[in-house]
């Protein structure tokens, strides 16, 4: 039965390019696919190489359809070729098992050489048959019986046996006209079927690369039940065919099937030969009598016939000319067509090294353009975070600006106050030499009063006493009071400034600690956003680093998974291959044993016709062998012996046995040995040797001992075979030898099969296989097919999980990927709220340091002024008590004098009226002291107040300088940070400029490839016209070749060497027209 192997298919409807399909040759495949994929067109191609005829069949409007018309990027084709490769398992195997054993047969008996010549002349004589199609006129009938064992046997190993045992004359010019041809090399069983079909509307037909034709194929193919309108193709309509069919129909399909239609066939066609041969045989008759009587108009005939071979002689010699003329131009015409080539081939190269040479500067053009994207990503971030930082150092010099115009505000009102302070002294300069005077021109009056006083004093002295004393006490007292009243002005004007002082300082306090307590509260804020910010960048960097240490072990793990399917898929091929070998073995060894390969023809034709049913009466069970068991050891020695007595036939009766000779002699012939099994229930004793062997003597064991026959034979089986009883195994040659002279009643047999028996020894080369190893090894490869079974299967069932948990994994890595990137934008968001959140605090700091100072420095002014404004109210009531106190006492005081100049009055008046006057001068010159005294605490007070001011003033003055020298600071920076803004600015048009130039290279880059490949595909196209131009010559050439063959008889090259004249031009043409 063949089985297909292989399909080629090339140009072929929509297979554009050469493809292969393979087939095992066993089980069923399947090809799978979406709609329009060309899945039918497999079987179309396969319908087509069988010869099929209708294009409608095929599904194409014309049979030119059928030849791929080209796509958007690829061409149409002139040609559309299918190749199929059949093979017979069977027959090859039974070629190959008789090629190598057909030397050995060749020098054995001349039977044997006979039937092996004649094996091979039959295996050969199809082959040459279909070599000679070509030649064979067309309403012949070829036999094609033995077609397809023909080309599966045809094999170079063929070849060299036929060159042994013979080979036809045919056979020997066929490969003469046919040696410049390169032929198919087959395998032996294998058979190969081509089909081509051109645009022009040419097609060709090949069988083993050999031009034959389509009845050839169809002749070839009518026995097995395959072409195009056989049931071995359902195509779909056709599924339920042989169900809806008529009888006679069905009929058809039946006996396609069973290989009838091809015996009908040529019966149809011998029988139509037969009646065309008797019509031509009464033609003949009438000829021959219509002859005879012109037998004088011949005479005359033969006159002119011989002058027609003098004008054919002529002819051919002129047909010589011009055939030499034709094969001159047709070699000059190859030679420009090769040159062509070969400048077609080299074009090619070289544009295709060039257009090599562009993808590697498009590869390295993409990879720039990438590395470009990544710098301009990286520069674009650069970019952000300095204009970041620019934002920042413009918000620090605003800051910086506002608080020296703060500064510069809280300058210009120390500026007023201490022009205040300056008036104040301005006014107290003319106060204090006003005051001056007043005090100088008292004392002048106060001492002149003094005098007078004295001289009154002097002269009243005794009677003044007391109130001397009294008013000197009055004096004092008042004096007291006086200074108390100057201290409560003066108090009460410090008190006053230091009650303002307090208000403006707590003012700006309390505006301060505002400003500090909104800093705390956006630190507190900013802190908090930061520390969230920080736990989220690192939340989210550990999540990253996570998310990478999973993919990296997903990865590792995925690469192992690999390295774990390649090595099961090499593994699974390995066992695959041995399975495949190992049941191919096994299935040839099973055909062997069924059809009984090993036995002689006769015992082949028996076995053949009983299966067959040609024998009534006779019925087979078996050979001998199919019971036998040997030690393996031993195998190949009894195999050797037993030979004949192995392929006794088996059967049940003698009737049966007598049937079988019956057949032998009538219809089969030959000769055969039948063993009854009947015998299966008898008794019979075990037979002893009269002379017994000892294994001192290197016999191993008697030969009955060593052979056990299976049910239903038995034990009992041996005693009809007496050459077990008297053959012994021997251990060596030379044992045996000298056993057989010493016993010549019996046979010795050594471990190699050679038989010693008296003065005759048997042996030689053995078989490759014997029935006994056969069978051995049918028993091994079972179990070995089994064991590779399950061995195959835990493999699939390997390489399935392996497979599931390769996309489990690349499905995990594509969701950490997906996990990994969101965690990257996670961690990129974190770091940029991080860094804000960081930067904003360290301006916050800068903010509550300088607050916080300020608010120090406040805090100690205020303590300053509370300390002051407390001290002088203090000292306020002190000095009003003392002077209340001493109001009073000088008002007692006043009342006691008033008392006592009541009473001294008289004598007192003037010195009363001088020291009234002297008091009040001295009174006056007092207030007049105690002012001066007071404008000059006024004046110390003036100092401290400008002092104080001054050195606000020269704290301003210095903290603006700090704020001056740090705006510098930050106006360079920021002059830095817009510089390299700037420049990152400059170098981002750049790289996009870069980018943008890169693009437009790649994109111009890839339309010159698209037009490279395009050229390259047009010179592809010229080498490919230009090959169909050599073949098309070649096959020209053969043409011609096999013209002059036929007309001259004599080759192209021996035309042109021979011949002197040449026809060329339009002598050539007029003489090929005519």
């Amino acid at each position: 039965m063949l089985k297909l192997r292989k399909v080629e298919i090339t140009g072929f409807k929509s297979f554009c390019e050469r493809t292969v399909v393979t087939f095992s040759g066993t089980g069923t495949t399947c090809i799978v696919g979406p709609n329009g994929c060309g899945k039918s067109n497999v079987v179309d191609a396969i319908s087509w190489v069988l010869g099929e005829q209708s294009h409608k069949s095929l599904r194409a409007g014309r049979m030119s359809d059928c030849i791929f018309n080209g796509t958007v990027k690829r061409p149409p084709l002139g040609l559309a070729e299918v190749t199929i490769t059949m093979e017979d398992p069977e027959l090859a195997e039974a070629a190959r098992f008789v090629i190598e054993g057909a030397s050995n047969e060749a020098k054995g008996l001349n039977t044997e050489a006979t039937e092996s010549t004649e094996f091979m002349e039959l295996a050969l004589a199809p082959n040459e048959e279909i070599i000679s199609l070509t030649d064979t006129p067309a309403d012949e009938s070829i036999p094609m019986v033995d077609a397809i064992p023909v080309e599966e046997a045809a094999s170079d190993a063929e070849a060299k046996i036929v060159a042994t045992v013979g080979e036809p004359a045919f056979l020997k010019s066929k490969k003469r006209k046919k040696a410049e041809k390169p032929e198919v090399v087959t395998k032996p069983g294998e058979v190969v079927v081509s089909r081509r079909l051109y645009r022009s509307g040419q097609s060709e037909y090949l069988i083993n690369g050999r031009v034959a034709r389509l009845r050839d194929i169809q002749e070839m193919f009518m026995g097995v039940g395959l072409g195009p309108d056989s049931y071995a193709i359902i195509e779909q309509g056709r599924i339920g065919q042989i169900l809806s069919t008529k009888p006679m129909e069905r009929r058809a399909i039946i006996e396609e099937a069973a290989g009838v239609t091809k015996f009908k066939t040529k019966k149809r066609l011998a029988e139509a030969k037969l009646e065309s041969s008797k019509l031509n045989l009464a033609r003949v008759n009438d000829i021959v009598l219509e002859v005879e009587k012109q037998l004088g108009s011949l005479k005359r005939q033969a006159a002119k016939a011989r002058r027609y071979s003098e004008i054919r002689e002529q002819m051919r010699g002129i047909v010589r000319q011009m055939l030499a003329g034709k094969a001159r131009e047709m070699e000059s015409e190859s030679a420009r067509i090769s040159k062509a080539l070969e400048e077609f081939a080299a074009a090619e190269l070289q544009h295709a090294t060039a257009i090599q040479q562009q993808e590697g500067e498009q590869d390295r053009l993409n990879q720039r353009v990438y590395e470009l994207d990544t710098e301009i990503r990286q520069n674009q971030n650069q970019l952000n975070l300095t204009a970041l930082e620019a934002d920042r150092a413009e918000n620090r010099i605003s800051f910086n600006t506002q608080r020296a115009e703060e500064l510069a505000a809280r300058r210009g009102q120390l500026s007023a106050d201490m022009s205040q302070v300056s008036a104040q002294a301005t006014e107290w300069q003319t106060r204090s030499a006003s005051q001056q005077q007043t005090v100088t021109m008292l004392k002048e009056e106060a001492i002149g009063l003094a005098a007078r006083v004295e001289e009154l004093t002097t002269r009243a002295a005794t009677r003044a006493t007391q109130i001397a004393e009294a008013e000197s006490r009055i004096e004092t007292l008042r004096m007291t009071a006086t200074q108390a009243g100057d201290s409560l002005l003066r108090l009460h004007g410090e008190q006053k400034q230091a009650e303002e002082a307090l208000v403006h300082q707590s003012e700006a306090l309390r505006r301060r600690e505002a400003s500090e307590h909104e800093l705390l509260e956006s630190s507190l804020g900013v802190r908090a956003h930061a520390e969230e910010a920080a736990h989220e960048l690192e939340a989210a960097t550990m999540q990253l680093n996570a998310l990478k240490k999973e993919a990296s072990d997903l990865q590792a793990k995925m690469v192992g998974l690999r390295a774990e399917r390649e090595a099961s898929m090499k593994q699974a091929e390995t066992l695959r291959d041995s399975l495949a070998g190992v049941r191919a073995r096994h299935s040839t060894l099973t055909q062997i044993l069924n059809d009984r390969s090993y036995t002689a023809d006769a015992v082949q034709k028996l076995f053949a016709a009983n299966e067959r049913g040609g024998g009534q009466d006779f019925r087979a069970v078996g050979v001998l062998a199919d019971y036998a068991e040997v030690p393996e050891e031993h195998e190949g020695a009894i195999e050797q012996y037993l030979r004949d007595e192995l392929e006794y036939v088996v059967v049940e009766t003698f009737d049966h046995a007598r049937a079988g000779v019956s057949l032998l002699r009538e219809e089969v012939g030959g000769r055969a040995t039948f063993f009854v099994d009947s015998t299966k229930n008898m008794k019979v004793d075990d037979y002893e040797p009269i002379i017994p062997f000892r294994m001192e003597d290197g016999v191993v064991s008697r030969m009955d001992k060593l052979v056990e026959f299976r049910d239903p034979l038995g034990a009992a089986a041996k005693q009809f075979l007496p050459r077990l009883r008297a053959a012994y195994l021997t251990e060596s040659v030379a044992a045996a030898e000298r056993l057989a002279k010493e016993n010549v009643q019996y046979a010795f047999v050594t471990p190699d099969g050679t038989c010693y028996q008296g003065r005759m020894v048997t042996g030689g080369r053995p078989d490759e296989a014997g029935p006994l190893g056969m069978k051995r090894e049918l028993r091994a490869l079972d179990a070995e097919v089994l064991q590779l079974e399950t061995r195959m299967n835990e493999m699939h069932a390997e390489m399935e999980r392996i497979a599931a948990s390769l996309t489990e994994t690349e499905q995990s890595i594509d969701a950490i990927a997906a996990k990994q990137r969101e965690a990257e934008r996670e961690v990129i968001s974190a770091t940029h709220k991080h860094q804000g959140t960081q930067s904003e605090l360290a301006r916050l700091g800068l903010e509550l340091t300088v607050c916080q100072s300020e608010l120090t420095r406040l805090r100690a002014e205020v303590a300053a002024v509370e300390k002051r404004a407390t001290m002088a109210k203090s000292q306020h009531a002190t000095a009003a008590a003392t002077r209340a106190e001493a109001e009073a006492e000088s008002a007692r005081l006043a009342l006691e004098l008033a008392d006592l100049r009541g009473s001294v009055q008289a004598e007192q008046d003037e010195l009363a009226a001088g020291r009234a006057e002297l008091a009040a001068r001295n009174e006056r010159l007092s207030a007049a002291e105690a002012l001066a005294s007071r404008l000059a605490e006024e004046r110390a007070e003036l100092e401290r107040r400008e002092s104080a001011l001054r050195q606000q003033e020269t704290s301003i003055a210095a903290e603006t300088e700090t704020l001056a020298v740090q705006s510098e600071e930050l106006a360079r920076q920021l002059e830095g940070l817009k510089a390299e803004k700037a420049r990152l600015a400059t170098r981002q048009q750049e790289l996009e400029q870069e980018w943008e130039a890169a693009r437009t290279r790649l994109t111009q880059m890839e339309d010159h490839l698209r037009m490279g490949r395009q050229s390259l595909q047009e010179m592809r196209e010229q080498r490919s016209h230009a090959e169909v131009e050599r073949a098309k010559n070649e096959s020209d050439w053969q043409h011609l070749r096999e013209t002059c063959m036929s007309e001259v008889n004599a080759q192209p090259e021996d035309l042109i060497a021979s011949e002197t004249a040449f026809m060329s031009g339009e002598e050539l043409t007029l003489a090929e027209a005519n």
